[in-house]
């Protein structure tokens, strides 16, 4: 059995504009939407033979430079997936993206 290391970080750490590219782009990487946020896979950022290329191919898919901060750090610390969720706490390593984020905004896919 194996045991594999995620990222779990709020939803506020990323744009209004990653939304629409999370729920539907063609990606570089895996991404799974769920009620309360996104699961999106991290292991082509881990420190190996990939990371570079997967860094650039990140960089040209339009995402922001909030989600990318936290898909480098998810690699770095040698996590496979990242999940960002509604109910999750923010990191105080990476930058606030907005989404959701205040008293008038709802965390949910697509919103």
């Amino acid at each position: 059995m194996a045991i594999y290391e995620f990222m779990d970080v709020s939803t506020g750490h990323l744009t209004m504009e990653d939304v629409p590219l999370l729920n539907g782009a063609d990606l570089p990487f895996d991404v799974m939407t769920y009620e309360y946020g996104w699961v999106v896979s991290t292991a082509k950022l881990m420190p190996g033979p990939y990371r570079d290329s997967s860094i650039e191919d990140l960089r040209r898919s339009g995402l922001s430079s909030e989600f990318m901060a936290a898909a480098e750090l998810a690699g770095q610390r040698n996590c496979w997936l990242l999940r960002f969720d509604a109910d999750a706490d923010f990191d105080p390593d990476l930058p606030v993206g907005g989404y959701g984020v205040g008293p008038d905004h709802i965390a949910l896919p697509g919103l």
